[in-house]
């Protein structure tokens, strides 16, 4: 093979390598668009032996009541909504209302370091699609 068809081959590989990269990508992005709800907002504020509490807004539709999921050490706790009193969320504009906040009851556990994790429950696909949606980061605490 002369140098000019190993060029034009190379060339075309290049091409190519690129274009499914970019349809990778593609892909990609649509699907995190598709299960994911990039507008929604929170933070757990408190964890201790007897809450776990903060707020939750979707921030494309203020006044939904987001279904909110506890974990807690990588454990299912309890499933509740963000319907609590919190003028805070709606002072700093993030919500239509007052009421988007939780309060989770923590459930016994043992002396040491926890780690509680609040999800939304996001629902895509007319429904027919359910994802769990990490609200502010992991809270670490500890029972002594």
């Amino acid at each position: 093979m002369d140098s000019t068809r190993r060029a034009r081959l190379v060339h075309l590989l290049l091409a190519k390598s690129l274009l499914e990269a970019l349809v990778v990508s593609a892909i990609a992005v649509g699907f995190y668009f598709a299960t994911t709800n990039p507008q929604l907002r929170g933070v757990v504020d408190k964890a201790d032996s007897e809450v776990v509490t903060g707020w939750a807004v979707n921030e494309s539709q203020p006044a939904e009541r987001i279904d909110l999921q506890l974990f807690i050490d990588d454990q299912f706790v309890a499933h509740e909504n963000a319907d609590q009193y919190r003028p805070d969320v709606h002072e700093s504009r993030r919500a239509a209302d007052d009421w988007h906040g939780f309060l989770f009851k923590t459930p016994k556990l043992s002396r040491g370091a926890h780690e509680a994790r609040v999800y939304a429950v996001h629902r895509s696909g007319g429904g027919a699609r359910l994802t769990l949606q990490l609200i502010g980061k992991p809270y670490r605490f500890s029972i002594d």
